[in-house]
């Protein structure tokens, strides 16, 4: 500080003289502003610092000094009281203004003082905010922040909170490398779990799988056995219906026989006395017609024997159906010998 302020300076006779005249105080303005303006203070220094915040109050001492002097004028004389209230009011907004120029070195040098504090105070801040929020984050994200912090500077620039940030970067990574611990061990369990799932998954399709291939096997067994029963009943149903059409067939072929071996016998009994000759030689052609029939059955029967032992599978009925096209030399170079 170069220089320093007479609080004195303003006297109450220069007040009372200031107060008679129209814009009187102006005067006075210009001169406690201009003996307050050529006042330097070196906010580097506490002592001036001090000074500065003294010298403000002493300028609001000297405002509010005139400023009664100002109310007594008006309470007494009334003729004056606009002319003194308007000077009051330059006085006091003047004195304000001239008090915050004359002080704002000191309140800069606060508020930076406050931003600087506020920095710093964040920054510590911002280190232990990882702390509260790591709990919620992956393994990834916490190994981030912890390089992160571990490359993080802390010197000097920090000035007198360098150990307090020094102490939460070491508390934060502490509690972080605990948080990553915990996390892994969590993301490890959920994993075994996952693949746990996983592999019961995988044995529950398995046996619903098997269970199916199981059960395409019954059934198609089961199908195979009753398609093996229906065709075994076909055969024999085919068979029996075989053997009766063949038992039917010959039941009315000897019929036939009976009835024209009695029409023949009839014709003989009827034309025997002219034809006796003639009767004796067709019976006896008759007993070798049926004596070669029977001579025919005969090798038929051991034919069908034969091609039924073969094991072939083939019907009864398309033997004898075969045997028959054969001996009435329906299938050209093959024939049986009577």
């Amino acid at each position: 500080m170069n220089a320093k302020l007479e609080i004195v300076a303003v006297e109450q006779p220069e007040i009372v003289e200031a107060f008679k005249v129209e814009g009187g105080t102006k005067a006075l303005f210009d001169r406690v502003s201009e003996n307050a303006r050529s006042v330097v203070f070196d906010m580097g220094f506490k002592k001036d610092r001090e000074s500065l915040k003294s010298f403000a109050y002493s300028l609001a001492r000297i405002k509010t000094t005139v400023d009664n002097h100002g109310k007594e004028l008006v309470s007494g004389i009334k003729q004056q009281a606009a002319v003194i209230d308007a000077d009051r009011k330059f006085w006091r907004d003047n004195m304000e203004l001239l008090q915050d120029e004359i002080r704002k070195p000191l309140t800069d040098f606060e508020q930076a003082e406050k931003d600087r504090v506020a920095r710093h105070e964040g920054f510590i801040a911002s280190v232990r905010m990882h702390a509260t929020l790591c709990h919620e984050w992956a393994s990834n994200s916490i190994k981030d922040a912890i390089s992160s912090l571990e490359n993080k500077v802390l010197d000097s620039s920090l000035e007198e909170y360098e150990e307090q940030a020094k102490l939460a970067k070491f508390e934060t990574l502490e509690a972080l490398r605990k948080a990553l611990a915990d996390r892994e061990k969590f993301e490890a369990e959920q994993a075994e779990l996952e693949r746990f799932r996983i592999a019961e998954q995988q044995r529950i399709q398995q046996e619903r799988e098997a269970q199916i291939a199981h059960e395409a096997a019954e059934k198609a067994t089961r199908e195979a056995g009753e398609k093996a029963r229906f065709e075994a009943e076909r055969v024999q149903r085919e068979k029996a219906e075989s053997e009766q059409r063949e038992a039917r067939l010959k039941a009315e072929k000897e019929a036939a026989d009976l009835r024209a071996q009695q029409a023949a016998e009839n014709e003989r009994k009827r034309i025997e006395a002219e034809q006796f000759a003639k009767a004796e030689a067709e019976r006896k052609a008759e007993e070798a017609r049926l004596a070669n029939v029977e001579h025919r059955r005969a090798i038929n029967r051991e034919a069908f024997d034969a091609i039924q032992s073969l094991g072939l599978g083939i019907p009864e009925a398309q033997i004898k159906e075969l045997i028959g096209a054969i001996s009435k030399s329906q299938i050209p170079h093959i024939s049986i010998k009577y």
